[in-house]
């Protein structure tokens, strides 16, 4: 349901004003032209300077970025896509309102101070209200965002609330799925990390003749971020190195020692530690997790069946801003 979350974006430039734009759209176009108005959403009337001042706000964040963005042409195109993208949003939010009340939904009283809290706590309170001067928003337009969030969240599980799953078909799930449920092949691995080739050969002759290698990597080896700790590279996933790397790293057993592996930041003696191969639980030991997983899909695929039909059913009229597409429930080119 996270992709129908209507977040206000924080992207845009500064506006025209509006008597400007005005002026200019009589100059440029033949016989003149008419500013968007208000919309309306199944008879709830939404005021066009509801638009205007979040597009206002938008455009001006782009603007700091990127000041070409707002000129000429490029400004008026950026103005009517970004208008469209302000009145889709505003569009989806009403009908996520109606819905929530059609449908009895309410909010915890305290649900939108700890969303807030938490959104706090997750950047620090300083760099939360720094993102917030930034992109020109007040802690009240935050919260309204956090509102239609919060009845997404409340509309999905209400709508899904008659979403079952059977044995059969989370066994069927697990069996089609088994790479979610399995583990890759890991290992865990050291290294001594050196700048030349003859000094790599002299260090792995000493650690296959049983050298200390955490002895050797701490006194020899040039990476800082790993030399303290012996070289401990961690579990590694294929996939996540360098392929010379990984071709010496996997190819080993726990306790075997590399040759000269030879990579983009210089020459590498490698130690295998230890090895966790692939592995898939038989479909016993993940029941659970397999008939939570399939229960989730069903109900993403419920709320997104619920609200093609919320925006196929729904009467708007865009005033001007485009025009409403029942099937992409979007704010579209006129």
């Amino acid at each position: 349901m996270g992709t129908e979350k209507a977040r206000i974006e924080r992207t845009g430039a500064r506006a025209l004003p509006a008597v400007l734009a005005a002026v200019i759209c009589v100059l440029l176009v033949s016989g003149g032209c008419s500013q968007p108005g208000s919309m309306t959403v199944n008879g709830t009337r939404i005021p066009a300077s509801r638009v205007e001042v979040e597009v206002d706000r938008r455009l001006a964040v782009a603007e700091k970025d990127d000041p070409d963005e707002a000129e000429g042409e490029r400004g008026e195109k950026l103005r009517d896509r970004t208008g469209r993208q302000v009145a889709t949003e505003l569009v989806r939010a009403e009908l996520i309102r109606q819905q929530a009340e059609k449908l009895g939904v309410t909010l915890p009283a305290d649900e939108l101070n700890r969303r807030l809290e938490e959104e706090k706590a997750s950047v620090g309170e300083q760099q939360f209200n720094r993102d917030l001067r930034a992109q020109g928003l007040t802690i009240e337009q935050y919260r309204e965002t956090l509102e239609v969030e919060a009845l997404v969240d409340a509309l999905g599980a209400k709508v899904g609330e008659g979403v079952t799953v059977t044995e059969d078909e989370a066994e069927s799930f697990y069996l089609t799925n088994k790479e979610l449920f399995g583990s890759t092949l890991m290992v865990h691995a050291a290294h001594i990390l050196l700048d030349s080739e003859s000094q790599a050969d002299m260090v792995a002759a000493q650690a296959k003749s049983g050298a200390d290698f955490a002895a050797l990597a701490k006194g020899l080896s040039t990476d800082q971020a790993t030399r303290g700790s012996g070289g401990d590279l961690g579990w590694i996933e294929k996939g996540t190195r360098e392929p010379a790397m990984e071709e010496a790293i996997f190819s080993l057993k726990p306790g075997q020692v590399s040759g000269v592996v030879r990579a983009s930041d210089g020459f590498h003696v490698v130690k295998v530690l230890e090895r966790r191969e692939a592995s898939v639980p038989p479909y016993s030991e993940v029941r659970g997790q397999a008939m939570n997983m399939l229960a989730n899909r069903k109900k993403e695929e419920t709320y997104s069946d619920w609200l093609r039909t919320v925006y196929a059913n729904a009467k708007v009229d865009a005033g001007g801003w485009g025009r409403w597409d029942p099937r992409l429930g979007m704010v579209v080119e006129p």
